[in-house]
């Protein structure tokens, strides 16, 4: 850096100190203004090639608490920028995995070097022959160590003809800790919010983690509101063992939910054989649009599952109907549901039994009959239990 005061970590080669040191300020001060990890990482990574690290790839390995996916690797290289892939739960036991420094590394605690110059070192891990072709020189595997003792990693390669001196090995060791900290701050957060959307919705986990932790937080809302549940699911479970109906349901979720959140729906419970799911919309101007989409979420969905092996076994019905209801935490004492409150969440769980009733697979209220995906007819009139008189019930 034209100008600016060099100061060296040992001998050999100079690294520019005050960058390194203003990088790590910037770290352990949290990296603002931005959440954005690619940006973080790209902006850590070019530091500390204007400081006279010849970086030419880095990779940040780490372990996520999410249903589908075991781990993310954030990739860096001066031309392509940060590229990032999410590896599934069978990552762990995949050879590129398992052949390669990262399970060393993360077991042992410690670092590890190898010169990609020296033939001995290509064949000892996978990925060190393909960073050779690559024209690569040298790779250090760091350990990133959490607070509490589980460890991640990170890797620094370099195409640089003598590879990493002893100054830029020093530079690496002097950010890997504030790196370390950084890290462990957005894989709590990135965990928080998988967990919260896993377990309470993708909207509701970030009203909770927005603040709304306490009973009675929450607001009123307008969505297209659909029950779910299986057909003959009794008889079902009565055959069955636990085991196999868990895996019946997970396999019949496993078709049946995507089509909802594809099209903007949100899952806010598992009611043992079924699901109730919303679509918001905001003024009357958006109902068809969230109506239409829960019915598109239906028939996708009935599609799906009809041509899929355990459609053999199990089939679903569903219920549709729209309107105002409050949204947010009810509970008591420590322990406490996000959940939807109000007349027209009982008025669709009603719909939903008054389908078993006229032996319909799929029914609408009055009030969303006109705004689904397709034509729709009066397939019954019936009381519900807490409503006055006789409710129009429509199927389509």
């Amino acid at each position: 850096m034209p100008g600016a005061m060099r100061a060296g970590f040992g001998n050999g080669c100079m690294v520019e100190r005050p960058i390194i040191d203003d990088l790590n300020r910037w770290m352990i001060d949290g990296a603002r203004p931005s959440a954005d990890a690619r940006i973080i990482i790209d902006r850590f990574c070019r530091d500390l090639v204007t400081a006279g690290v010849p970086i030419d790839r880095f990779a940040l390995f780490i372990n996520t608490l999410h249903p589908n996916v075991a781990g993310r690797r954030f990739t860096w290289t001066p031309q392509a920028g940060v590229d990032l892939r999410e590896g599934g739960l069978g990552l762990f036991v995949m050879e590129e995995y398992v052949n390669n420094p990262l399970p060393r590394v993360t077991r042992t605690q410690e670092p590890l070097r190898r010169r990609l110059t020296d033939p001995a070192s290509l064949t000892e891990f996978i990925i060190l022959g393909e960073l050779a072709s690559e024209g690569f020189t040298d790779y250090i595997a760091h350990p990133l160590i959490f607070t509490t003792g589980e460890t991640h990693s990170a890797t620094f390669s370099t195409k640089a003809a003598d590879g990493f001196s002893d100054d830029m090995l020093m530079a690496v060791e002097a950010v890997r800790r504030p790196l370390t900290r950084l890290v462990e701050a957005y894989l709590l957060r990135l965990n928080a919010a998988s967990i919260l959307s896993a377990y309470v919705g993708r909207n509701s986990g970030g009203q909770v983690l927005a603040g709304k932790v306490h009973r009675g937080d929450g607001e009123e809302i307008e969505a297209a509101i659909l029950f779910t549940d299986l057909i003959g699911f009794t008889a079902l479970s009565n055959r069955h063992s636990g085991p196999q109906i868990v895996t019946l349901l997970n396999d019949v979720f496993d078709i049946i939910v995507p089509p909802v959140e594809e099209r903007g729906g949100e899952i806010l419970k598992f009611l043992g054989d079924g699901f109730f799911a919303i679509f918001p919309y905001g003024g009357q101007e958006e109902l068809s649009r969230a109506v239409k989409a829960a019915s598109e979420a239906v028939l996708d969905s009935e599609e799906k599952l009809a041509g899929s092996t355990v459609g053999k076994t199990a089939g679903f019905r569903s219920a549709i109907h729209a309107g105002r209801f409050h949204y947010g935490n009810i509970g008591g004492a420590n322990r406490l549901d996000f959940t939807a409150i109000g007349r027209p969440v009982n008025y669709a769980a009603r719909l939903l039994s008054a389908a078993d009733a006229l032996s319909a697979r799929r029914v609408a209220s009055a009030e969303t009959a006109q705004h689904l995906c397709q034509p729709s007819r009066l397939a019954g009139e019936m009381p519900f239990k807490g409503f006055e008189g006789h409710q129009k019930i429509f199927s389509y």
